[in-house]
């Protein structure tokens, strides 16, 4: 898992980024947690079907990340943008904005597969 994540974090740029997350930031990981959660649930293949999209409110933005559903397990490979730890025991289920891939993610998804033949 920890590999997927790190290929999902060295292909982020601020390409990726929607327009209101373009200012300056202190983390090149912030903005992307939306399309680096999608990216790895995709990247998961099979394993998905294991996880859930989920939020929390952190500072008053939305934050995406992985659970599992069965265990509770949470996988998010933008929490490092954070200099604290994040309480994931308010965190809310969701479905994903689109029913595949949205067009950042197969960006950031094709980056990876050409980087890395995967």
């Amino acid at each position: 898992m920890n590999e997927i994540i790190k290929l999902i974090q060295e292909s982020l740029t601020d390409d990726l980024l929607k327009k209101e997350h373009k200012k300056p930031q202190k983390n090149f990981l912030w903005g992307h947690c939306y399309i680096a959660t999608e990216a790895l649930y995709y990247l998961l293949g099979e394993d998905n079907v294991n996880y859930t999209p989920s939020t929390i409110k952190v500072d008053e933005i939305t934050h995406w990340f992985l659970k599992n559903k069965n265990t509770g397990e949470i996988i998010d490979p933008t929490k490092d943008q954070f200099d604290y730890p994040l309480n994931y025991d308010k965190s809310v289920n969701r479905f994903f904005l689109t029913t595949t891939p949205s067009k950042r993610t197969l960006i950031l998804l094709n980056r990876i597969y050409e980087k890395n033949n995967y």
